[in-house]
């Protein structure tokens, strides 16, 4: 399944590209795009409903598209990764289109505010909040929670010293963020609950165990980078697993197996044994 952070990339990008190449050479074609494109009291008031999602998916520079697609890349993978691509989209959708109408509150009422950072915003504010939920594993603690503090701040502190960036858009997009991260559980926690019971009742645990252990043999042998966010996060879903069997001698038997191939760290084992 083609995962939706690239989906996003690749329209965002294609949508800068063709704005980019009609408006060579022509100044008011750009000015009509973004002034009706782009999200603002003027345009809301005159009917306009779509800018504050056509607002999400333009951009004004390279550096400015540069910056917010790598920023949606790695925040994006993140997110969709622990939330799943349905509850991503909500909160991709859901914090752009509330950060959006925030810059059009704050706003001057004719200047409209475009570029997809309400949205990355509002992935900040997921991943934040994600920290201090009671159902998220100390594993992704270093991508969530007070972790993400300093970022947070500074590019606060950046987009009110800075010209031209709405700071009540990411403002908007940020809380909008947190408060739907706080009501919203992570996919790992609904596949806990739901699908390892068919899974054990259809397979002895023996069988599932043996299933676990073949999947992350050859997940994890593959990100060989340790700190990787994408690695944190399959860690976290190995300890998931290994705490659905119910049954901690066949569990642990999985994870030392999977310590003395060298599949995982000494620290990995370490936090998982403690969570399982």
């Amino acid at each position: 399944m083609q995962s939706v952070t690239i989906v996003l990339l690749i329209i965002n990008i294609s949508i800068y590209l063709f704005t980019a190449i009609v408006t060579i050479g022509r100044g008011d074609m750009q000015t009509i795009i973004y002034y009706y494109g782009g999200i603002s009291r003027w345009a809301l008031n005159r009917g306009l409903v779509y800018t504050p999602i056509s607002a999400l998916f333009l951009h004004g520079s390279f550096l400015h598209i540069a910056f917010n697609m790598f920023a949606l890349y790695q925040l994006g993978r993140l997110v969709e990764g622990v939330y799943g691509q349905k509850k991503f989209l909500i909160f991709y959708f859901g914090t752009g289109l509330v950060g959006n109408l925030s810059a059009a509150f704050f706003s001057p009422p004719t200047v409209p505010t475009i570029g997809s950072s309400s949205a990355i915003f509002g992935l900040v504010g997921v991943l934040f909040i994600l920290g201090f939920r009671k159902d998220t594993p100390t594993i992704l603690q270093s991508v969530t929670g007070i972790s993400l503090l300093p970022i947070i701040i500074i590019n606060l502190i950046f987009g009110f010293t800075a010209q031209n960036i709405s700071n009540s858009a990411h403002i908007g997009g940020l809380l909008c963020g947190i408060a739907l991260g706080w009501f919203i559980g992570p996919g790992y926690s609904n596949f806990r609950r739901h699908r390892p019971t068919t899974r054990v009742r259809e397979k002895s645990p023996q069988t599932v165990a043996r299933d676990i252990f073949n999947k992350y043999a050859t997940v994890l042998n593959t990100l060989s980078n340790e700190e990787s966010d994408e690695r944190n996060l399959r860690i976290a879903q190995l300890r998931s697993e290994l705490s659905n069997l119910n049954d901690y001698d066949l569990a642990y038997k999985v994870l030392k197996e999977l310590y003395q191939r060298d599949m995982i760290t000494t620290s990995e084992f370490e936090k998982v044994r403690r969570l399982i």
